[in-house]
């Protein structure tokens, strides 16, 4: 991989890594301000075009140069991968908000999204280091904690779940909650699916 290539490549990470922490941002006042769901899941959908503009012109990049034959372009490629699907998933969870009509403020959001924005400004964080060939123990520890934020989140969830099916709650509104929830669930798993593919590229390219 040249230079330029690991160059052409990185821009686009950083860029979908800005654009996931936008998402989230979005996401956060999403929650505090539930009555806006409608302009802000918009606002989160519109940084996704964004990012699958960016990401396909990367793809484009990758056939006119011919990189795909070679292993360590490939394993970044995959990295950047990831990083799309983090924000297809932020584009699902914004338009669960409006799908199921929610209305009501939930406590526990607050709870989710602060995990998510530890997760975000973490991804951003490792982009950065892989760039600017930070050593690999220091990226290792950071991948490693971002793995993690999943199996907080899973804990979370249990709690959540666990309460909503112990009382009598509403079914419309039980469906909606188990919904959302899920949807954070996903959007938790793109993110360890981030740090198994970071992790790949370190073995690959260290």
């Amino acid at each position: 991989m040249r230079d330029t290539d690991r160059d052409r490549i990185f821009d686009c990470a950083v860029s979908l890594a800005s654009i996931i922490t936008e998402q989230c941002d979005a996401l956060v006042e999403l929650c505090d301000y539930i009555e806006e769901r409608v302009p802000i899941s918009r606002r989160i959908v519109s940084f996704e075009s964004n990012a699958d503009e960016s990401f396909h012109n990367l793809g484009f990049y990758f056939l006119e140069h011919k990189l795909m034959s070679d292993p360590d372009a490939v394993a970044l490629f995959e990295v950047v991968k990831a990083l799309e699907q983090i924000t297809d998933c932020f584009e699902e969870l914004a338009n669960s908000f409006v799908r199921y009509n929610v209305t009501v403020p939930d406590g526990r959001l607050s709870d989710f999204s602060t995990a998510l924005y530890g997760a975000c400004r973490m991804t951003q964080d490792i982009i950065i280091y892989f760039r600017d060939k930070a050593p690999s123990s220091l990226i290792l520890r950071d991948v490693t904690a971002l793995d993690k934020y999943k199996s907080k989140y899973c804990e979370y969830y249990d709690e959540a779940i666990l309460e909503l099916f112990s009382g009598d709650t509403d079914a419309v509104e039980l469906i909606r909650s188990k919904a959302i929830y899920d949807a954070f669930k996903v959007l938790f798993e793109s993110f360890e699916t981030l740090s198994e593919k970071c992790y790949l590229f370190i073995i690959s390219y260290y």
